[in-house]
C-alpha cells in the first residue's frame, strides 16, 4: 500500500515538473519571437547602413564599428577611417578578449551609420559606465564623463532626439573601470518619439508592477510579523524578507532614472538581493517541507548562502577595482551558483510532494519555472533582449514571490480552519464544563435550602422555648433569666445567618437563560409595576426613556430583581420630599440605565465596599449587605458593567451599562 502511494506521488511530481516546463517554455517562445530586440532589429544593407523606419520603433543590434581602447570623435573619422572590428550589440561583453592581461576595464568608441529621414528619437539604455553621444558631428552629450583623467560613472537610461537627412552618423564613446560589463551592452532603441515614448512608458509601468507588487506583500508580511511578537512566523519572516530582496532587485530601472552615481555599490546590490532571494525561498522551502531532518544541509546553505551573499558584495566593490581580472570568473561563478540553488530547490520541493506534505504542488511548479527562468537567462545572453519586458531571470523569482504568496494565503486559510475547528471543540468542553458546574451549583444551592431548611424547625424551637421559660418567669433568678435572653439572642442571630445563606443558595440555584429583550418595554413595565410601592415610601418615583429601541440579551427575572434592589436601597435612604429618576440613554455600543435619588448619600470611605457581600451601610437597622452584591453579580452575568457616585447629603447615581445587540 505504502508502496502504492509513493508510487501516485512520483508520478504526480513528475507530471507537475513536465507540465511546468511546458508553459514555461512556451512563455519564453512568445517572448523570444515578440519582444526581443535581436530579433526586431533594424534592417542593414549592403553597405553597412541601417535603415530607420519613419514610423515605429528597431533596435541598433548589427553594423557597429568598435574601436577599443580609443575616445574617437567625429574629426578623426574625417580624413581616414581607422582599423576597428564589426561586431553587433551584446557580443563583447566587456574589453577583456581585446588586452593580454584580461583586464575587462578601458575606454571604446561605437560607431553606427544611419540611413533615414525625419525627427527621430535615440533610446540608450544602461551604456556601462559613461558615455557621450555624436550625431552628424554634433555632441549631444551623455551620462558621467569618458575621460580617464575625470572618469565619473553613472549608468542612466538616456533619450536623445534629432534630425535624419539621408546618411547619419552616430558615434557613442563610453568608458569603463566599474562594472564587469562595459560599453553598448544593451542594445540601443531607436524610432519616432511616440513609439519610442510609449515602449519607455510599457516598460515602466511593468516593473513598477512588479516593484510595488512585491514591495506591498512585504509590507504585508511586516505587518503580520509586528502583529505575532509572541508567536512569531518565520515563514511569514522569511517570505517578507523574499519580497523585498525581489524588490530591491526589480527597482533597478527607477534607479537608473534617478540617476544614482553609486555604481558599483547598486550593481552589488542587484547581485545581493538575487542570491538573497534564493536563499530566502530555500528556507521557507525548509520551513514548510523539511521542518524535520536535512540538519547538516541546512547549516551548509545557510554557510554558503552567506558566503555568496558576502562575495558579491565584497568582489564588486573592493576586489575589481584591484584585480580587474576577477571578472572572467566571477560573472560565471554566480550564474552557476543561482543555477545550483534552483536546482536544490526544485529537489527539495519533490522530496516534499513524495511525503504527501500540503502547498507542495504550487511550490514544485514555481521553483521548476525559476529554474528553468535562470537557465534560459544564462543560455540566451547575447541573443535575447527584450524591448518592454523583464529578464527570465526576473520573470522566474517573480514566479516564485506570487506562488509563495498563494501558498502563505492557503497555509493562512487552512490555519483559519483549524481554528475555528479548535474553537468550536473548545466552546463544547466550555458548555460541558459549564452545564456540569450549574448542575453542581445546583445541587449545593439545593443542599444549602435543605439545610437551612432542617435547622431552621429547632432553631425557631429552641428560641420559642427560651422565650416562653423567661416570660412566665418559672422560678428564674436573675443570673438565669439574663441567660435564657442571651440564648434568644443568639438564635435571632443564627436566624438571620440562615436567612443570608438561604438567599446566597436561591441566588446560586437559579439558571441563567438570557433572551433578546427591547430594554424601552422593559424598563417602562418595571417603573409602572413598582411606582405605587415606591411612592408610599414618600418620593416621587420618575423615569426618562430614550425612545430609541434599545435590544439587549438579558434573563429579565434576574435583571429586573437586580433593578428592584437599587431602587428598593433608594427608596429606603431617600426623604419623602424628595424623588428617584430612573433613564435609559445609549453610548455607543451600550444601552446606558442610571438610577438616581436625592437621599443622603453614601460617604467617600464606604464607596469602594458597598458592592462587597455582607458589607451593609444600615447600621443599627439591620440589613444582610447582600442587595448590591447580588446586583452586581446578576450584572455581570449580562456582560454588563455597574458603577455608583455619591456625596454624603447630595444623593446617590448608579450607573449600569449593558451591551446592545449589533
Amino acid at each position: 500500500m505504502k508502496q502504492t502511494t509513493l508510487s501516485q506521488s512520483v508520478i504526480r511530481a513528475v507530471a507537475i515538473i513536465v507540465g511546468t516546463i511546458v508553459l514555461t517554455l512556451t512563455a519564453l517562445s512568445i517572448m523570444m519571437g515578440y519582444d526581443n530586440k535581436y530579433i526586431s532589429k533594424a534592417a542593414l544593407t549592403q553597405d553597412n547602413l541601417v535603415l530607420i523606419p519613419e514610423k515605429g520603433y528597431c533596435a541598433l543590434v548589427d553594423g557597429w564599428e568598435l574601436y577599443p581602447d580609443a575616445l574617437l570623435s567625429p574629426k578623426d573619422f574625417s580624413s581616414e577611417t581607422p582599423a576597428c572590428y564589426n561586431t553587433w550589440a551584446g557580443e563583447y561583453p566587456n574589453l577583456s578578449l581585446f588586452h593580454a592581461d584580461r583586464n575587462p576595464y578601458g575606454t571604446a568608441t561605437w560607431r553606427l551609420r544611419l540611413q533615414g529621414n525625419g525627427t527621430t528619437t535615440l533610446y540608450l539604455q544602461e551604456p556601462l559606465c559613461a558615455a557621450r553621444v555624436f550625431v552628424n558631428g554634433i555632441c549631444l552629450g551623455g551620462p558621467g564623463n569618458v575621460t580617464s583623467e575625470n572618469y565619473a560613472p553613472l549608468i542612466r537610461d538616456t533619450f536623445f532626439s534629432f534630425s535624419l537627412n539621408g546618411e547619419t552618423e552616430l558615434i557613442i564613446q563610453t568608458a569603463n573601470y566599474s562594472h564587469y560589463y562595459g560599453g553598448i551592452w544593451y542594445a540601443p532603441v531607436i524610432g519616432d518619439t511616440d513609439s519610442v515614448s510609449h515602449l519607455i512608458a510599457g516598460r515602466m509601468i511593468l516593473y513598477g508592477l512588479l516593484f510595488f507588487s512585491s514591495l506591498t506583500l512585504s509590507l504585508f508580511c511586516v505587518v503580520l510579523w509586528m502583529r505575532r511578537k509572541n508567536t512569531p512566523d518565520s515563514i511569514t519572516f522569511y517570505f517578507g524578507l523574499l519580497s523585498l530582496s525581489f524588490a530591491l532587485r526589480i527597482g533597478y530601472p527607477f534607479f537608473r532614472l534617478a540617476g544614482l552615481p553609486f555604481v558599483r555599490t547598486l550593481y552589488a546590490l542587484e547581485d545581493f538581493s538575487a542570491l538573497a532571494g534564493i536563499f530566502f525561498s530555500i528556507q521557507i522551502i525548509f520551513l514548510l517541507f523539511l521542518p524535520e531532518g536535512f540538519r547538516h544541509l541546512k547549516k551548509l546553505c545557510r554557510l554558503l548562502s552567506f558566503g555568496m551573499c558576502g562575495f558579491v558584495v565584497i568582489v564588486p566593490v573592493f576586489l575589481l577595482p584591484a584585480i580587474p581580472s576577477l571578472v572572467l570568473w566571477y560573472g560565471p561563478l554566480v550564474s552557476w551558483y543561482k543555477l545550483c540553488m534552483s536546482g536544490l530547490g526544485i529537489g527539495l520541493t519533490f522530496y516534499g510532494c513524495l511525503t504527501a506534505l500540503p502547498h507542495t504542488k504550487t511550490a514544485l511548479a514555481a521553483l521548476t519555472a525559476n529554474g528553468l527562468f535562470q537557465l534560459y537567462g544564462v543560455l540566451t545572453i547575447g541573443c535575447y533582449e527584450p524591448f518592454i519586458g523583464a529578464y527570465p531571470e526576473e520573470y522566474g523569482t517573480f514566479c516564485m514571490v506570487i506562488a509563495f504568496a498563494v501558498l502563505m494565503v492557503r497555509r493562512s486559510l487552512a490555519i483559519m480552519e483549524e481554528n475555528q475547528k479548535l474553537n468550536l471543540h473548545l466552546q463544547e468542553e466550555v458548555q460541558e464544563k459549564t452545564v456540569h458546574l450549574q448542575k453542581l451549583l445546583s445541587e449545593r444551592g439545593q443542599l444549602i435550602a435543605e439545610l437551612g431548611h432542617d435547622m431552621k424547625s429547632p432553631l425557631t424551637s429552641l428560641s420559642n422555648m427560651a422565650q416562653i421559660i423567661r416570660l412566665n418567669d418559672l422560678l428564674l433568678d436573675e443570673d438565669t433569666s439574663k441567660r435564657m435572653l442571651h440564648i434568644e439572642k443568639q438564635c435571632d442571630i443564627l436566624s438571620e445567618r440562615l436567612k443570608s445563606i438561604q438567599e446566597i443558595a436561591a441566588e446560586t440555584n437559579v439558571p441563567f437563560h438570557p433572551e433578546p429583550i427591547l430594554l424601552n418595554t422593559f424598563l417602562s413595565d418595571f417603573c409602572y409595576n413598582c411606582r405605587p410601592v415606591i411612592e408610599l415610601y414618600g418620593p416621587n418615583f420618575l423615569d426618562n426613556i430614550t425612545p430609541r429601541p434599545c435590544r439587549i440579551m438579558a434573563n429579565q427575572e434576574q435583571l429586573f430583581r437586580a433593578l428592584e434592589n437599587l431602587l428598593y436601597n433608594a427608596a429606603e435612604f431617600t426623604p419623602p420630599d424628595g424623588k428617584i429618576t430612573l433613564s435609559l440613554t445609549v453610548e455607543e455600543s451600550f444601552a446606558v440605565i442610571t438610577l438616581s435619588d436625592t437621599g443622603c448619600g453614601i460617604s467617600e470611605e464606604e464607596l469602594p465596599d458597598i458592592f462587597r457581600r455582607a458589607y451593609t451601610t444600615r447600621g443599627e437597622k439591620g440589613g444582610q449587605g447582600l442587595g448590591l452584591a447580588i446586583t452586581r453579580t446578576i450584572i455581570l452575568a449580562h456582560a454588563g458593567q455597574i458603577e455608583v457616585s455619591s456625596k454624603k447629603g447630595e444623593g446617590t447615581t448608579f450607573i449600569i451599562r449593558l451591551p446592545l445587540l449589533s
